[in-house]
């Protein structure tokens, strides 16, 4: 398999949809990142941690979108045949 930017696009789509599948309540919850409030420090105190939450609370809003590159995706190399 070469590296394209096929390769690095079903990489990010990948990503992407491991972030999505993360149940706020259930999963994050336990370590402390279901919501910038909940860090236990300001996020001045703890960037990283508040750019993690950010991150986990941004990529929610690309739930449809990534459903319909996950279709073209999947379109795409049944298509092609695994390209």
């Amino acid at each position: 398999m070469g590296f394209s930017i096929l390769s690095l696009f079903k990489a990010g789509l990948l990503f992407t949809n491991s972030l999505l599948i993360l149940h706020r309540r259930r999963f994050l919850a336990k370590y402390g990142l279901d919501d910038v409030a909940n860090i236990g420090a300001s996020p001045s105190e703890a960037p990283l941690k508040a750019q993690a939450v950010g991150l986990l609370q941004a990529v929610q809003y690309l739930r449809v979108p990534v459903i319909a590159l996950n279709l073209l995706t999947v379109v795409f190399e049944v298509i092609l045949g695994g390209a």
